[in-house]
């Protein structure tokens, strides 16, 4: 079966982990006032999703302020498993469409899709938490005193 979804206006768009450095489940989450998307996906997708998001910020040359991010809605229930993500840039509204579509189960089957309009407050809010979580999941991080966010 095919899940897909549009969301538009997230008050939420996060990156999130479950478990120990080392053997962490990172997700994707976008949540409306009605909804709750949660996606499965693993850590270079994660920081590949934040550096995209940064160079796009850096060529349309915005210097966006970090809207306030709240923390993954816990215990995550995923979607789907991400297998491929892709980004786009509207116009009218000015804003950047995430697009994650799933990693089939079968060959056969038609991949789910997300798409994701957020701002480009969100971006950089999603680029900065994402970037920490990838650092503090290893020891360096934390031997450098890097804390959670809210320590």
């Amino acid at each position: 079966m095919t899940d897909n979804y549009e969301i538009r206006n997230p008050t939420n768009f996060v990156a999130g982990t479950v478990g120990d450095a080392g053997d962490r489940i990172f997700y994707l989450q976008a949540q409306t006032e009605d909804e709750v998307l949660t996606l499965k996906l693993e850590k270079g997708q994660v920081q590949s999703l934040a550096s995209h998001l940064a160079n796009v910020l850096e060529a349309d040359q915005i210097d966006q302020t970090s809207v306030e991010l709240k923390e993954m809605v816990e215990p995550p229930n995923a979607a789907w498993t991400v297998g491929a993500l892709a980004i786009g840039v509207t116009e009218d509204p000015k804003e950047i469409v995430v697009v994650a579509q799933e990693l089939p189960d079968r060959e056969d089957d038609a991949p789910s899709e997300a798409h994701i309009h957020i701002s480009y407050g969100q971006a950089k809010a999603f680029i900065d938490h994402a970037l920490f979580l990838i650092e503090y999941g290893r020891d360096f991080g934390r031997q450098n005193g890097h804390k959670p966010v809210g320590e």
